[in-house]
């Protein structure tokens, strides 16, 4: 892999894709794109990761990376770990999203002591409080428009309350990311 690659703090993701239009090649890229990647389990996970997209149209069998890059199909998405070692891959009809999470779960493991389905499922209550905080957020707007005269200040005495609350909840996620970052089994130079 290149040295960007081997030299990162995070395990890696590559998404190898295709500008063909062919109806199966576009539907696979499709579903790839529309559903694996955008995988609750996947999308939040990926915060750990970092992730690359290429076209493989050029990627052959003389490409100096075919070892890590190549297969027989497109799309695919390919797990390196940290030190730049391929952990699996995914191609055609068996790329999937809980076959994506599984090879993030390896790559995972081999770099950081916090379990991924952990930070994964903290990330997605933290999220629940967001959209919680949004909600009453949106209300309050509404409220506001009808609001009476006179009532202002505590509308904006809960405006600044929600604000503060939703900044807590991003401060959380944001250590919870950290946390789960700096908590390593493997330490890059």
């Amino acid at each position: 892999m290149p040295d960007d690659f081997e030299q990162s703090d995070k395990p890696l993701i590559v998404y190898v894709s295709t500008d063909s239009d062919i109806p199966d090649v576009l539907r696979k890229v499709t579903d790839a794109e529309q559903n694996v990647f955008r995988d609750e389990n996947v999308a939040l996970g990926v915060k750990l990761f970092r992730a690359v997209r290429l076209k493989g149209d050029k990627i052959n069998k003389s490409h100096v990376y075919w070892s890590t890059l190549g297969g027989k199909e497109l799309p695919r998405a390919i797990v390196v770990d940290t030190a730049g070692q391929k952990v699996g891959g995914l191609e055609g009809n068996d790329l999937s999203a809980s076959g994506l999470f599984k090879l993030m779960k390896k790559a995972s493991a081999r770099t950081f002591k916090t379990d991924l389905e952990k930070v994964v499922k903290e990330s997605r209550s933290l999220l629940d409080e967001m959209d919680q905080v949004g909600a009453k957020q949106k209300a309050l707007e509404e409220r506001k428009k009808t609001a009476k005269q006179g009532s202002e200040k505590a509308i904006e005495e809960e405006e600044a309350r929600l604000a503060q609350q939703m900044k807590d909840i991003e401060a959380r996620e944001a250590e919870l990311l950290k946390r789960a970052s700096s908590d390593r089994k493997v330490t890059k130079n």
